[in-house]
C-alpha cells in the first residue's frame, strides 16, 4: 500500500489549491483525477464557453454596426473554425497543470477512486493510504 500524508480526490480548482499549502508544509501528496487535470471549468465549462460567448458578442456588435453608420456585409460564422479555436484554447491546460503538479512534487494518479477503508483508497488496482 502506498502511503501519503494527504490524498486529494479531484484535480479541479479546489484540489489544485490544496496542493499549495500541503506541499509548502512538507507533506507528501497524491492527487487522484478521473478525467483531465483542471476539472470542469477550464476543460469543459467556463473557458470553452467563454470562447463561444466572445464570438456571439462579436457577431452581435457587427450586426449592430449600422446603428453607428458603419456598413458591413452580412457576417457569417464559421462554426467548425470556432470549435477548432475553442479546442485550441483548452488543449494544453491538462498538460500544463500536470507539469505544475510535478514541479510541486504531487503524485498525480489518473483513474476512478473508491474508498476501501477509513483512510484507504483504491485506484485501478493501486491502494493508497493517508
Amino acid at each position: 500500500m502506498e502511503k501519503y500524508d494527504v490524498v486529494v480526490l479531484g484535480g479541479g480548482n479546489a484540489g489544485m489549491g490544496v496542493t499549495v499549502a500541503t506541499r509548502a508544509a512538507g507533506l507528501s501528496v497524491a492527487m487522484i483525477e478521473a478525467r483531465d487535470l483542471g476539472g470542469t471549468c477550464p476543460n469543459r465549462g467556463c473557458t470553452p464557453k467563454k470562447v463561444l460567448v466572445a464570438a456571439a458578442h462579436a457577431l452581435d456588435e457587427i450586426e449592430r454596426a449600422d446603428r453607428h453608420a458603419i456598413s458591413i456585409d452580412s457576417p457569417r460564422l464559421d462554426w467548425s473554425a470556432l470549435i477548432e479555436r475553442e479546442k485550441e484554447m483548452i488543449r494544453d491546460i491538462p498538460s500544463r497543470l500536470s507539469g505544475l503538479m510535478a514541479k510541486r512534487g504531487v503524485n498525480v494518479i489518473h483513474g476512478e477512486a473508491a474508498f476501501i477503508g477509513s483512510n484507504a483508497i483504491r485506484v485501478d488496482g493501486r491502494e493508497l493510504e493517508a
